[in-house]
């Protein structure tokens, strides 16, 4: 991508409250984002966005532009917008795909064939060596491991992902200047060289309680399938399963003990249809890839 386009995406990026939505209805308006960003007020108006947004888009400011073109020329630091051919097609299948994603890694692991492994952040020891266990075991099997880099299943899936052979796209609620939580700071870094950091929120974004849900449906549409591990009855996990559904993607639900709170979500998603896990190869009589 030419500096004046990256200049121009990251314009675009930045513009307070041109959201994904918007965005695409300019992208289908003008030829290209250069064209968007050199636009007037008023053609910006007749593409179909409001005056607000027209001002957003004209009071991005110098530094928050430089900041993220010093940010893209670290090594492994990529900016992967909607027309870039690496773009994940899986994403292009949802009602609200990103604009673009920031992305700290090797970009090709976001066209490999992913599961999605998710569940509590508080999650048991048996939980952990599960989640640890079936990532290692579906990477060797030839599945990139996709989760939320959160405390607890999601990192026990990214360790176990690390050990295979597949690689893992760790999908982030946060700009990707920042690691959240603080304490994944090295595993961020393992994955960075065996698979990716992605976000589509810009630099400096910190983690917001809305932003998870937003990230929980990329993680789901990465992937072919969504396997929770553990999950009590209301959490983010279960989010994460729904939208699978919604987005037309498989589920998968480990089944634990009655006494233990965090199963109480996989066993209602069980009841609900989602396929009764007992090993990895329930999942690759699935969705083994071709």
């Amino acid at each position: 991508m030419s500096q004046s386009a990256l200049k121009a995406w990251l314009t675009l990026l930045n513009a307070q409250g041109v959201g994904a939505a918007s965005g695409i209805k300019l992208l289908q308006h003008f030829r290209d984002v250069e064209e968007i960003v050199g636009a007037s007020h008023s053609a910006l108006l007749s593409a179909g966005i409001t005056a607000k947004q027209c001002q957003a888009l004209q009071a991005v400011d110098a530094e928050t532009i430089d900041d993220g073109l010093r940010w893209l020329e670290t090594e492994n630091h990529h900016l992967i917008a909607l027309d870039d051919p690496r773009y994940p097609p899986k994403l292009l299948q949802i009602d609200d795909p990103p604009l673009a994603l920031y992305c700290v890694g090797e970009p090709k692991y976001l066209l490999a064939p992913q599961i999605a492994i998710v569940g509590s952040r508080n999650a048991s020891s048996q939980g952990l060596d599960n989640a640890q266990q079936f990532a290692q075991a579906l990477s060797e099997a030839g599945f990139c491991i996709a989760s939320g880099l959160a405390l607890g299943i999601d990192g026990a899936a990214h360790r176990g992902a690390l050990l295979g052979q597949s690689g893992t796209v760790a999908v982030c609620a946060t700009g990707l200047d920042r690691v959240y939580p603080a304490r994944h700071r090295d595993l961020a870094h393992a994955i960075a060289t065996q698979g990716c950091l992605i976000s589509e929120f810009t630099l400096g974004t910190q983690a917001i309680a809305g932003h998870f849900p937003k990230r929980n449906r990329l993680i789901s549409a990465l992937s072919l399938g969504v396997l929770v591990v553990e999950a009590a009855l209301k959490s983010g996990s279960l989010i994460t399963a729904r939208m699978a559904l919604e987005q037309g993607r498989d589920v998968f639900a480990i089944p634990g003990s009655i006494h233990n709170p965090m199963a109480r979500g996989c066993h209602a998603l069980i009841r609900q249809g989602a396929k009764l896990v007992e090993s990895t190869q329930d999942i690759l009589d699935e969705l083994a890839p071709n």
